[in-house]
């Protein structure tokens, strides 16, 4: 069945002279909009457009030029309209400037956004703290800000009585070079004026002070996020100032999903949970219409003794290579969204996008395959504290010895601590020369606050390491590396962490050599990823314990795993089961030979766990 979809992948495929979204056929241009309007018997498209006109004149976008403006020192440039269909079938149209077509400009054209593991963060902190989210969309955000730039139009038909003449670009018209940093300045002192500011980690997340904890506002262009015990206090405001479109409880946010959990899930304290179901869905769609087959299943994303490094079957062609590519963006995005189960396969094979080979794609195609088929996987706003077997450690009296100066660094103008503590917890492990070509290691981090995954890493080590120690070691340092960062987001998001991170490795040289103060170094080569651990360890920062490799989360980001493995290791988090259906399941026994009222119950339960997991897990 692979081979087919390869051989398929590699047929060039015809372009579509016709788009169609939602099965309605969208139109290239006005006058094509006009004619499916008559083809129609409606007129749904030239509504669009005179909506989109109205909202432009509502918002003073043109102007015409007055007596003391020289048209010399403006630029002409043309613009367009262009179409799309909405989730509920309206018809939307946007008048476009042509902005490549005007000169560079010396402004900073740098917008901002939030970056999704501040999301993850976010959730994880309003999960703590109670916190209620809700969602909006400023409409036609881009017009609230005026332009700088010198630009003009010439009016078309569509403008009725002023087409042919010049208009000059007054506001922030959607196609300008700096149409989206202007907005975001205005946005931002709309924040401020909320008193709000913007943190240190990432200045696209705001927090306030209210009573005992942070209220926060997220914006990724014009899509708004509010975190509050009262959001809809905020968003208010913001609707005095802004038209907010689609407010209230999150669906969807940057191309996945916000789920509210059921009662099994509320009964341990969580309500909301981060999943790429809805994109994966349309992501395997569109994958097989590009491959024009059906994408086969699987259990796992990568066969357990596959080496893309080894591959060597024929090159793909420029049509199949793109396809390839294509694959690989969205198995990236899905990464993104949380779905770190194809991490590793997804970059073990994107270093071959330049020059894919079949075996590449067929290889990609096993990806999607296995996400077609296990599309519920989701991140949980766990705020449960974890609860972790501690291990004693040395004295920190005898750190002083060898690290006397050692202090974590903290930023100097952070937040009072407020709400409830965060505990941070990070899962390491390395595979070593899993390249066999160039014998580079691997490191698989998996990175949690409380009971939720905020981070995960897989990416071959830039060093050679000699030995699985030298590998451990590497891992072990970049690990310490994100706990600090991640220590010290946390602190400028005011958020209280009142005892060292867990870090957790499977390696017990490496866990002995950097916890025992008086442990030395044999391998001197390894002197700053060693000194670095142990500094850290000293300061207070970390606690590195030793766990075995079955319980080690990070092990599936290191290395194909066998599908028994695989389906454990998946299982503690991102198709995690409640946990007292997981107890019930467990304390079932085998019903006899002729059924009871408490086996039938014991059944019950059974099937219960069972249809949960097949309905909202898998």
């Amino acid at each position: 069945m692979d081979t087919v979809l390869v051989q398929a992948a590699s047929k060039p495929s015809a372009k579509p002279k016709n788009r169609y979204k939602f099965g309605v056929l969208v139109p290239n241009n006005v006058r094509h909009a006009l004619y499916l309007d008559r083809m129609n018997g409606d007129h749904q498209w030239k509504e669009a457009i005179d909506k989109e006109l109205r909202q432009i004149n509502d918002y003073k976008t043109f102007r015409l030029p007055r007596e003391d403006d020289d048209l010399t020192t403006y630029q002409h440039i043309p613009y367009h309209i262009i179409f799309d269909v909405k989730f509920d079938l309206r018809r939307k149209a946007r008048l476009v400037a042509n902005g490549n077509m005007s000169d560079p400009t010396i402004e900073d054209v740098y917008s901002g956004v939030v970056a999704f593991e501040t999301m993850r963060i976010a959730f994880v902190i309003a999960a703590m703290n109670n916190l209620q989210v809700c969602a909006g969309d400023v409409g036609n955000a881009f017009l609230y800000a005026q332009t700088k730039e010198r630009c003009y139009v010439t009016a078309g038909p569509e403008f009725g009585n002023l087409a042919g003449r010049p208009l000059i670009i007054h506001k922030g018209l959607y196609g300008l070079r700096t149409s989206s940093a202007r907005f975001h300045e205005h946005l931002a002192q709309s924040f401020r004026d909320l008193g709000f500011r913007p943190t240190q980690y990432d200045t696209d997340l705001w927090i306030r002070p209210k009573d005992d904890h942070y209220e926060m506002i997220a914006s990724y262009v014009d899509d708004v996020l509010v975190f509050s015990k009262e959001p809809m206090e905020i968003m208010n405001v913001l609707k005095s100032k802004y038209v907010m479109k689609g407010v209230g409880t999150p669906m969807y946010y940057l191309g996945g999903d916000i789920e509210q959990l059921d009662e099994p899930w509320q009964k341990e304290g969580i309500f909301t949970a981060l999943s790429a179901r809805t994109y994966i869905g349309s992501a395997c769609e569109k994958i097989e219409a590009l491959l024009q087959r059906s994408l086969p299943t699987h259990q796992t994303p990568m066969a357990e003794q596959y080496h893309a490094e080894l591959d060597d079957t024929d090159m793909l062609d420029k049509g199949a290579a793109s396809k390839f590519r294509t694959m690989v963006g969205c198995a990236n995005w899905i990464i993104t969204l949380g779905r770190y189960d194809v991490q590793f396969a997804t970059m073990s094979l994107s270093r071959f996008s330049m020059a894919p080979r079949q075996g590449h794609l067929k290889a990609m195609i096993r990806v999607f395959g296995y996400l077609k088929s296990h599309r519920n996987g989701r991140l949980l706003c766990d705020p449960t504290p974890p609860d972790h077997p501690m291990q004693p450690q040395t004295d920190d009296e005898k750190w002083m010895e060898y690290y006397p100066q050692a202090e974590e660094a903290t930023p100097h103008n952070m937040p009072p601590p407020k709400g409830k503590p965060a505990y941070i917890t990070v899962y390491v492990d390395a595979d070593h020369a899993h390249d066999v070509v160039t014998r580079r290691s691997v490191t698989g981090i998996v990175a949690k606050i409380n009971g939720m995954v905020v981070r995960s890493f897989s990416k071959r080590q830039n060093t050679v390491e000699s030995s699985t120690y030298g590998a451990e070691l590497v891992a072990a340092r970049i690990a310490v590396d994100m706990i600090m960062e991640l220590r010290t987001a946390l602190r400028v998001l005011g958020v209280p962490i009142p005892e060292p991170a867990i870090l957790l490795g499977d390696n017990k040289s490496v866990v002995l050599n950097t916890t025992i103060p008086s442990s030395v170094l044999k391998k001197k080569h390894c002197g700053i990823a060693y000194h670095r651990v142990r500094e850290a360890i000293a300061a207070g920062a970390v606690r590195f314990l030793h766990i075995t490799s079955h319980d080690n989360e990070a092990d599936l980001l290191t290395k194909p795993v066998s599908k028994a493995v695989f389906h454990r290791l998946i299982r503690m988090s991102i198709f995690r089961a409640p946990a007292h259906l997981k107890k019930a399941k467990e304390t079932t026994k085998i019903p006899p030979a002729e059924p009871t009222a408490s086996t039938s119950h014991d059944n019950m339960v059974h099937a219960f766990v069972h249809v949960y997991q097949a309905t909202h897990v898998y």
